[in-house]
């Protein structure tokens, strides 16, 4: 057994007396805030690293990929001004007990109590306390004491220009579901010429934008900066470019109808896309319409594609979450047994970065990064990736109101039932199994481009993906692919593929006489 392994596993077992008492850490709502007493969970943060870099983050911005900090919560009812609550190794922490932490550490303490926003940084009416620098030891018994004081009062959104404007439609279909007030928001950036007195009554393309995991549609501002600078308004295409909210309380929702999330994708097309067109002088037509992303937006971008190709004409994705569940990161889903360790007995990573040097390092294995999610929140409420896709692709859990997960937290076992059941989300199963009907659209419609060196591991599903296609067209040609960049990663292939994009997206644009540029 590896040293990490038996670490994990110590810190996963309940802590029994013992003559080492572990430090204990007291967590009190600040008594002079006017707030009701509410159900959550108070999540404690640290940071052990020092430097500059990491001097200048909050301990409550985790969880941090490039290395996972400390991490423990504990679930609280009806947590209200003055009470408290102590968090010691009686809870889950990460990645070791508290009575084994060492050396300088920064801690912050955060009530997390609100079911509209995923990140526990936005919700509003959570409340977080100050930083506390503290020096561990675990040759003696530490008692500490946070107040949670500064109360959050949720996103904000920069103030509206002449070409930047912030929508927001309440969704029948999705207020039916949760059972309260819920949302569609978008960021529209509005292009060059939009707004001429002589141009009035001129239609335009829309172009949808789904950011990845985190993004918000407050991204338009950059748009619209973009439109704003006549070097770039020279250069890219011209379209009312539409930014969507893909957030949810459990996380990047992907536009799926699911049971968790209810009719995300539904209620896009049938209520927020006929609200756009009505506000907006939009073309109402099919080849109008084009959806892009990157990442979990990526995936998302293909997914409204393949399911909704009466809406949109073309989609441009890039770095997508896995689309083929064999090739779910590092892991077969449907062969491989665990999600933590590899059939070479390997660690499985998660996410990998490349050092100045040109060397390749892991900086996060899959089981460090579920159990901080799992640390946050045990019941899978966190809204953090691999909670996320649990919530995007598994059946609803009636006792615990979560998702079911498709692996066991504690042990990386993988439950078949859960895979079976999120077989329907495979996209490359999806295509294959279905070819006369999604082989065309992908054919025709989609573009789709990933980095070889992709940070998570994303080439890999892209890889059988490009194959699986390829066996199928038998070597023709369609305006649609599927481009591997041999040396771009995750972060860096938007940027390095918009000198062949813009010009393929005018290009659309003029063969559909959609062109408004007037170059």
């Amino acid at each position: 057994m590896s040293r990490f392994v038996a670490c994990v596993l110590m810190g996963l077992m309940a802590v029994s007396a013992s003559s080492v008492q572990a430090d204990q850490y007291v967590v009190k709502l600040d008594p002079d805030l006017e707030a009701k007493p509410r159900d959550g969970r108070v999540i404690l943060f640290f940071i052990t690293e020092t430097g500059r870099l990491w001097d200048r983050r909050e301990p409550m911005n985790a969880p941090f990929y490039s290395s996972p900090q400390p991490v423990a919560s504990i679930a609280v009812e009806q947590f209200g001004p003055g009470d408290s609550v102590i968090i010691d190794d009686s809870v889950f922490v990460f990645p070791r007990p508290l009575r084994e932490m060492d050396g300088r550490a920064r801690v912050q303490a955060v009530f997390d109590h609100d079911e509209t926003e995923r990140s526990h940084e936005d919700g509003p009416g959570n409340v977080f306390s100050d930083v506390l620098t503290v020096e561990l030891s675990p040759e003696r018994e530490d008692r500490f004491e946070l107040t949670l004081s500064n109360v959050i009062n949720g996103p904000s959104l920069p103030e509206e220009r002449e070409n930047l404007k912030w929508i927001e439609l309440r969704s029948e279909l999705l207020s039916e579901f949760y059972g309260r007030d819920v949302y569609h928001r978008a960021g529209v950036a509005l292009p060059p010429g939009y707004d001429d007195e002589e141009r009035t009554d001129v239609l335009w393309p829309a172009l949808y934008v789904i950011p990845g995991f985190g993004g918000r549609h407050e991204m338009a501002r950059q748009y619209a900066t973009t439109y704003g600078s006549r070097a770039a308004a020279a250069i890219v295409p011209l379209f009312v470019t539409i930014v969507l909210d893909p957030e949810s309380p459990l996380g990047h929702h992907g536009f799926v109808d699911s049971e968790n999330h209810g009719p995300r994708g539904t209620a896009l097309v049938e209520e927020f896309i006929p609200h756009l067109e009505s506000e907006f002088r939009l073309v109402s037509e099919t080849e109008a319409r084009v959806v892009t992303g990157h990442s979990s937006g990526g995936w998302s971008s293909l997914w409204l594609q393949l399911n909704w190709p009466e809406v949109f004409g073309a989609c441009w994705s890039s770095a997508p979450d896995p689309i083929d569940f064999s090739a779910f990161q590092k892991t077969n889903l449907y062969e491989d047994e665990s999600m933590y360790v590899m059939p070479n007995g390997e660690e499985t990573p998660s996410y990998r970065m490349r050092t100045r040097e040109g060397k390749e390092v892991i900086a996060m294995t899959v089981r460090q990064e579920v159990l901080v999610e799992y640390a946050m929140h045990p019941d899978g409420g966190s809204g953090q990736q691999w909670d996320t896709w649990m919530a995007m692709f598994s059946p609803r859990d009636p006792e615990t109101g979560y998702p079911k997960r498709m692996f066991d937290p504690k042990t990386g076992r993988i439950n078949r039932e859960i895979v079976e059941h999120w077989k329907q989300f495979d996209i490359t199963r999806l295509v294959r199994e279905n070819w006369e009907q999604y082989g065309p659209i992908v054919s025709e419609r989609v573009r789709l481009v990933c980095g070889a060196r992709d940070c998570y591991y994303l080439n890999r599903a892209v890889d059988r993906f490009a194959a699986m296609i390829e066996e199928h067209q038998e070597g023709e040609r369609r305006p649609g692919y599927v481009h591997m960049h041999p040396w771009a990663n995750h972060n860096n292939i938007v940027d390095l593929m918009a000198r062949r994009w813009y010009p393929e997206q005018r290009e659309y644009l003029k063969r559909h006489g959609l062109d408004r540029s007037g170059r």
